[in-house]
C-alpha cells in the first residue's frame, strides 16, 4: 500500500474515530463525567475553576483534531510527489508529537492515558505516514 491516497484516507479515517470522544466529551453528559473520573483528580467535578480548565483543554483539543482533519484532506488533493512527501513526513510528525506523551504515560504507569485500543490505533497513521513520505507512489 504505497498510495499516499490510500495512506491519507486511512489516516483520515482513523482520527476522525480518535477525535469522537473529545467531541463527545465537550457536549457534556456521561462521556464528560467518564473522562474526569479517569483523570483521577480528587474534587475535579465539584471545582468550577478546575471544570472550566477542563471545558478549554477540551475545546483546544477539537480544534486540534479538526486542524488534523482539514491538513488531511487538504493532502489528498496534493498531485506533486515531492509535496505528497513532504505532508506525509510533517503530517507524521505532527501525529507522533500528538501521540508521544500517552506513551511517555502509559510507560510511566500514569493514568493520564487513553485505553491502550486507541493508542495502538494512533501507530496505524504514523506508521503509514512515514512510510509513504519514503517509498510513496502517486497512482495514475
Amino acid at each position: 500500500m504505497k498510495s499516499f491516497k490510500n495512506i491519507f484516507l486511512l489516516s483520515l479515517i482513523i482520527d476522525l474515530i480518535s477525535f469522537l470522544p473529545i467531541f463527545l466529551v465537550y457536549n457534556g453528559g456521561e462521556m464528560r463525567d467518564m473522562m474526569i473520573e479517569s483523570m483521577g483528580i480528587e474534587g475535579l467535578s465539584q471545582s468550577i475553576e478546575g471544570m472550566a480548565v477542563m471545558d478549554t483543554m477540551v475545546f483546544v483539543f477539537g480544534f486540534i483534531g479538526a486542524g488534523y482533519v482539514a491538513s488531511l484532506v487538504y493532502a489528498l488533493r496534493l498531485k506533486d510527489l515531492s509535496a505528497l512527501k513532504a505532508a506525509a513526513f510533517i503530517l507524521g510528525i505532527v501525529h507522533l508529537a500528538w501521540t508521544l506523551p500517552d506513551f511517555v504515560n502509559f510507560a510511566t504507569g500514569s493514568t493520564g492515558h487513553p485505553p491502550l485500543a486507541f493508542m495502538i490505533l494512533s501507530l496505524v497513521p504514523i506508521a503509514g505516514l512515514f512510510y509513504v513520505s519514503k517509498n510513496g507512489e502517486i497512482k495514475s
